[in-house]
C-alpha cells in the first residue's frame, strides 16, 4: 500500500478550504468525494486503539496482540494523505477565502450553495430503504439545519476554557454534513480570533495548543457517534445527513442574497451557482472512477 495517495490528499485539501467558510462543511466534500463513511470509521478505529494502548500495554501478552490486530486495521496512508490536505487547504486558502467573502460574498456563496445542493444528490443515491419513518428523519436534520441560519454571530476574546468548548463543538461539526465548524465558531464569537492565530501560529502558540486539545477531543467523540449510527441504521442517519445539508444552505443562500443588489450580481451569482453544481458533479464522477 502506497504511503501517499495524491486523490485522498487532493479531496482533503477541498475540505479544508471549505472548512473555514462560515456555513459550508468539509464533511459535505467528503461525502461529494465518497469517502465520508470510510473517515468516520477509520478515525473512530484510531480513537479506539489509542483508547486501547493505554489500558493494555501493561497487560498479559494475548491483549497486547489483540491490540496490534487493532492497530494494522488502520489505513494511515488515507488518514495521512487527507490530513496533510486539510491541513495545506486550511493554511493556504484562509486568506483567499477571507478576500474572496469580503470582497465577493454573492459569488463565492453563490458557487458553494450550487456545490452543496448537487452533492445532496450523491447523499441520496446512497441511501437504500425510503420508507416514511426514514423520510421523516430528513426533517429533523432540515430543522436542524435551517435554525443555524437565526444563530446571531458574535465577536469575543475567549479564555481557555472557552476556547477548549469552542473546538470541541466546531470539531464536532466538522464531521457532520451541513454543519459547518467555522460557522460554529463564529455563533460562539472565536472565528475572527482562530483566524487571527491561523495568521500568526507563533505567536499564539498557547491558544492553538489549546484549541487543538479541545478539536481532538470533540473528533473522537462524534466518530464513535457517527459510526455507531451508521452501521446501526444507515438509511436513516444519512435522511438526517441529508436534512442537514439541504437546511444549512439557508446560511450561504441567506447571505448571498443580503449581498445581491443589481441584476449583473443576480445573472453572475446564477453563473457561479452553475458552476459550483458542474464542480460537485465532477467531483461525483472523478470519485466514481
Amino acid at each position: 500500500m502506497r504511503a501517499f495517495n495524491y486523490r485522498h490528499f487532493f479531496r482533503g485539501v477541498l475540505m479544508g478550504v471549505c472548512d473555514i467558510i462560515p456555513g459550508i462543511s468539509g464533511g459535505t466534500i467528503a461525502f461529494i468525494t465518497g469517502i465520508y463513511t470510510k473517515l468516520i470509521d477509520n478515525i473512530k478505529l484510531l480513537v479506539s486503539v489509542v483508547l486501547l494502548a493505554f489500558a493494555r500495554l501493561t497487560g498479559p501478552r494475548s491483549q497486547r496482540r489483540a491490540l496490534a490486530q487493532e492497530f494494522k486495521k488502520i489505513d494511515f496512508p488515507f488518514l495521512i494523505s487527507l490530513a496533510l490536505g486539510i491541513a495545506l487547504g486550511v493554511a493556504l486558502f484562509s486568506q483567499v477565502i477571507l478576500f474572496l467573502l469580503t470582497s465577493y460574498p454573492a459569488l463565492t456563496m453563490s458557487f458553494f450553495v450550487g456545490l452543496i445542493l448537487a452533492s445532496s444528490k450523491t447523499i441520496f443515491e446512497h441511501i437504500e430503504k425510503h420508507h416514511t419513518k426514514n423520510v421523516a428523519f430528513s426533517l429533523f436534520g432540515l430543522a436542524v439545519g435551517v435554525a443555524l441560519a437565526f444563530l446571531a454571530p458574535r465577536e469575543i476574546n475567549p479564555s481557555f476554557a472557552y476556547l477548549f468548548f469552542s473546538a470541541v463543538a466546531a470539531s464536532s461539526a466538522l464531521l457532520l454534513p451541513g454543519i459547518s465548524g467555522s460557522f460554529i465558531l463564529l455563533v460562539l464569537g472565536v472565528y475572527p480570533a482562530f483566524l487571527r492565530y491561523l495568521h500568526s501560529p507563533l505567536s499564539f502558540l498557547p491558544q492553538l495548543f489549546v484549541f487543538s486539545l479541545g478539536f481532538a477531543l470533540g473528533i473522537a467523540l462524534i466518530s464513535r457517534v457517527i459510526s455507531h449510527l451508521l452501521h446501526k441504521d444507515k438509511s436513516k442517519t444519512l435522511y438526517t445527513l441529508l436534512g442537514l445539508v439541504v437546511g444549512s444552505l439557508s446560511v450561504p443562500i441567506g447571505t448571498a442574497l443580503r449581498n445581491i443588489d443589481t441584476p449583473a450580481k443576480a445573472s453572475l451569482a446564477l453563473l457561479a451557482f452553475v458552476f459550483g453544481a458542474l464542480v460537485s458533479h465532477s467531483l461525483t464522477k472523478i470519485s466514481t472512477r
